[in-house]
């Protein structure tokens, strides 16, 4: 796990822009190193060249839902890659979804710059 804030990767995987970008600028302001993908495909892909310590993870994805990539990141990179799911919805069903598929914890949007601050600090 990484000393230091600074040293955070933290891979943004959202299919809409204008959310992956928003959340791209307020990562990186924070001082901590981002790349986003968006698509599930793109997110499996960037394991191994970026190396995330932290996936911040949207469940509604075209193609690949977020919870069969998640599942995919545990089985490559296991129980050391934190893994937070972001979802529209707060149903059971989408909790009960994000817990089978090993995710950690899950956000429901809008997400608020204290939503990720109260999780993201943990890695660091």
């Amino acid at each position: 796990m990484p000393s230091s804030r600074e040293e955070v990767r933290v891979l943004i995987v959202e299919d809409e822009a204008d959310v992956r970008d928003t959340l791209t600028m307020l990562l990186e302001s924070d001082g901590y190193l981002v790349r986003g993908a968006s698509s599930g495909e793109a997110a499996i892909s960037a394991l191994e060249d970026f190396a995330p310590d932290c996936v911040l993870l949207d469940l509604g994805l075209p193609g690949i839902r977020g919870s069969e990539v998640a599942r995919e990141l545990r089985q490559r990179v296991g129980t050391q890659l934190v893994i937070i799911a972001v979802t529209g919805s707060s149903a059971p069903a989408d909790r009960d979804e994000a817990e089978c598929a090993g995710i950690d914890f899950l956000l429901t949007k809008p997400i608020g710059e204290g939503d990720l601050r109260r999780f993201l600090p943990r890695i660091a």
